[in-house]
């Protein structure tokens, strides 16, 4: 760092670039309906304006990682914010879904510049004693992109346009490169004879390929299907790039990564529990969501709001850590933080369908207290030990990592979910039959054609048909099907009541399904941490002076076999 260079200052002009990547992740998924509407598309059309995001975003953290470490991670860092720039004010001024998408892939390629580069920035220029206050804030940061962006995409889209969630950017935009070039000191990789290493082209293409392939099939394996010809090709690419990225990596002399650094201890951990992490949470991200909109009734902001808590809580957490975690070992939080996401899950699963609102966000702000330790530990644990000439390409692995446990996280729950529902639905339409059949005070016509209804009812795979557990099916009208008098009267009273106890039955049913996914949540947080600790216990991995030592010994030998 260079002197009098104030790494609190580099901290916050960062913090412009990571909170618009991170707050474009979620900000755009409450304004599709109006770009759906306003573009004359599709929803599974409009559904690409997320997913080619998602998908170039995930697919560069590690070649953007590598190219900050060689040409200097400030400069990378502002042709980023740059890009990311030009790529929202594309979007905005987008005339067709078309350009829309391809602009939004544009928008993600300065976005994965924008989160690894920014955490290695930091772990370069911070002593070791302040880099855990840098880290919670930085993570802070991102908890609270994550709590805005659906709430402010839905203001914004109200009270505005769509294209305002993008324009908004460019201001920000703005005041980050000054603040960046002002105040953030320039790192790099710088090799013992002062030259800047080279670029691994061909494992620069192998590792894209493997990503692009691996994550793409793994968003539509939903959609095609698992088993799919399609999803089964990207599956075999994905595999055959990876293993060639490995002999690759392993042969050349300046690597795009260098695969001894996952023999340190403290990264291959931070790894596997962030993949696993990243599985997790879509339980809240995406599930709570449909919760809230299929079974409870709210519309997209209404459930924007009732998942506040869960963002808030990791907020506040991470500002509380960013100011005492230092005191802590990293791991000991990571650990403690799984725990919490573990159990938030466990007892958000065994909510009720009638649950009041309450119920639901103390729950999710256990979950949000969890998540908040992990973001803030698993970050400075996994880079605590990494070269300083490799934080850049590590931060990207990290990140990696835990975006394709996030798409695979989305993959996984959702297929839950839809496999779920139909099993539930007909069991509670079963439930219903018998209840109607045995209700006595029905006179048998009308009996007759409520289970004939029951019967005929469609209850496939659609998730809009969770629903019926939203609002009381009213079944007065059905009163007319007796002559008028006290009786018709009386049994408009009982049909009501019997409206409210078959929704009722569909809404726990619906519920049940939901709870699976939560309950994989939990058990994908568990077993990171299971995971981690046996690791531990059996010694997995090496801490980085074992790695660096053996390769200090394979250099000797290597210099004593040469002619």
């Amino acid at each position: 760092m260079r002197r009098g260079a104030n790494p609190w200052l580099a901290l916050l002009a960062l913090m412009f670039g990571l909170f618009m990547a991170l707050l474009d992740l979620s900000i755009v998924s409450i304004a599709l309906p109006a770009i759906v509407q306003d573009l004359r598309t599709d929803l599974t059309m409009a559904g690409w304006v997320l997913d080619a995001y998602s998908l170039v975003f995930a697919v560069l953290l590690v070649t953007v990682g590598r190219l900050a470490d060689l040409f200097g991670r400030k400069k990378i860092f502002m042709a980023g914010m740059a890009v990311f720039m030009l790529g929202s004010l594309l979007c905005g001024l987008a005339p067709s879904i078309d350009w829309l998408i391809g602009f939004r892939a544009l928008q993600a390629v300065g976005a994965a510049v924008l989160q690894p580069v920014s955490l290695a920035i930091l772990i370069a220029i911070f002593p070791r004693e302040q880099r855990g206050t840098a880290v919670g804030l930085w993570g802070a940061a991102a908890g609270l992109a994550t709590a805005l962006g659906p709430v402010l995409g839905g203001l914004i889209t109200q009270t505005l346009s769509w294209r305002w969630i993008f324009y908004v950017n460019l201001p920000f935009c703005v005041v980050g490169l000054v603040l960046v070039w002002l105040w953030v000191p320039e790192t790099r990789e710088v090799r013992q004879d002062g030259r800047t290493g080279r670029l691994d082209w061909p494992g620069l293409l192998l590792v894209s390929v493997a990503l692009f392939t691996l994550v793409l099939a793994v968003m539509q394996g939903n959609s095609w299907g698992w088993g799919s010809l399609p999803t089964l090709a990207l599956m075999g690419l994905a595999l055959v790039a990876l293993a060639s990225f490995v002999g690759v990596e392993l042969r050349v002399r300046e690597p795009m990564v260098n695969l001894r650094l996952f023999g340190i201890r403290s990264f291959l951990l931070s790894d596997v529990a962030m993949l696993l992490f990243g599985m997790a949470m879509q339980g809240a991200f995406v599930i709570v969501v449909f919760y809230f909109t299929e079974l409870r009734g709210y519309d997209q902001l209404g459930a924007a709001y009732a998942l506040l808590p869960l963002p808030l809580a990791s907020l506040i957490l991470s500002l509380l850590m960013g100011a005492v975690g230092h005191r802590l070992p990293p791991l000991l939080v990571g650990l403690v933080g799984l725990l919490l996401v573990t159990l938030g899950f466990a007892l958000l699963a065994l909510i009720s369908a009638s649950a009041g609102a309450l119920d639901t966000a103390w729950r999710l702000a256990l979950i949000g207290v969890g998540m908040g330790m992990c973001f803030q530990s698993f970050p400075a644990f996994a880079l605590s030990e990494v070269p300083p000439a490799q934080l850049g390409v590590g931060s990207g692995i990290l990140n990696t990592f835990r975006q394709v446990g996030f798409a695979l996280g989305v993959a996984v729950l959702i297929a839950l979910l839809t496999a779920q529902l139909p099993q539930h639905l007909q069991q509670a339409r079963q439930s219903s039959v018998q209840l109607v059949e045995s209700d006595q005070q029905l006179p048998p016509v009308l009996r007759s054609h409520l289970v004939t209804a029951l019967q005929q009812a469609n209850v496939g795979q659609s998730g809009g048909e969770a629903q019926s557990g939203s609002a009381t099916v009213d079944l007065r009208p059905l009163a007319q099907m007796v002559p008028p008098g006290p009786q018709r009267e009386a049994l408009r009273s009982h049909l009501q009541a019997l409206g409210g106890r078959i929704s009722a039955l569909f809404s726990a049913e619906v519920m049940k399904a939901f709870a699976a996914t939560w309950w994989a949540s939990a058990a994908f947080a568990a077993l990171g941490w299971v995971l981690t600790v046996l690791a531990l216990l059996l010694g997995w991995g090496r801490s980085r002076r074992q790695v660096a030592a053996d390769a200090d010994q394979v250099a000797v030998a290597e210099v004593g076999a040469a002619p």
